[in-house]
């Protein structure tokens, strides 16, 4: 039965840029470019970051596939590392497209990452069940993504708890009570009184997702 033969033994500085490239991976999905290695470690030459992949490489940490052999953003891209499965969620962001006049395709590099999207761990989701927020642009069956907050300003948009019941809606405070008012011109809102009933904040609207 043979035995694997060990590794070659990395530099202080490889060990560094293998364990970068492994959390990215594990936590975001995909590799950093080589201008996000360049910015992590102070590498000022593009060229410096690529002979830290080669030597990687050479020495069987990770792996390279070069699509476009004058390009250094798909060969920072192309990096894979054996036995090492990439978690989170990100889809490929390839430019801007205009929604009114068109405007000219330029090419990109990048990947649209939902958590840095939003900016923060302190958030969570929940599906919309009904039309009570249709005219603020949340339909039924989408996914609205909540930052988690005790407290909220006045108009904002809300998933409040009102008696164990979860409902989401905008936020009013008037003088005695608390509108929670749909936006939508058929129904009425939730008049709460705080004295006699338990209402709480749960969070604001961060973001809304939807598939079509």
């Amino acid at each position: 039965m043979s035995t694997a033969e060990p590794k070659p033994a990395l530099t202080k500085k490889q060990l560094a840029i293998y364990n970068y490239i492994r959390k990215h991976i594990e936590t975001k999905g995909f590799p950093p470019a080589i201008r996000d290695i360049c910015t992590e470690f102070n590498i000022s030459s593009p060229n410096g970051v690529m002979c830290h992949l080669k030597a990687l490489q050479s020495k069987g940490y990770i792996n390279r596939v070069q699509k476009h052999e004058n390009s250094q953003k798909a060969q920072a891209r192309g990096i894979t590392i054996p036995g090492v499965s990439a978690g989170g969620f990100s889809l490929p962001l390839v430019g801007v497209v205009a929604a009114g006049k068109a405007i000219e395709a330029v090419e990109q590099d990048d990947r649209l990452e939902l958590r840095d999207m939003f900016g923060q761990d302190d958030l969570f989701v929940v599906k919309v069940r009904g039309t009570s927020m249709i005219e603020g642009h949340i339909a039924d069956g989408d996914y609205v993504v909540i930052r988690k907050k005790e407290t909220c300003e006045n108009g904002e948009k809300v998933v409040a708890m009102v008696d164990k019941a979860m409902t989401q809606k905008k936020y009013v405070k008037k003088k005695d009570t608390i509108h929670l008012q749909p936006m939508n011109s058929t129904m009425d809102p939730i008049v709460v009184d705080p004295e006699k009933q338990d209402v709480r904040i749960l969070g604001v609207l961060a973001g809304v997702i939807r598939k079509c």
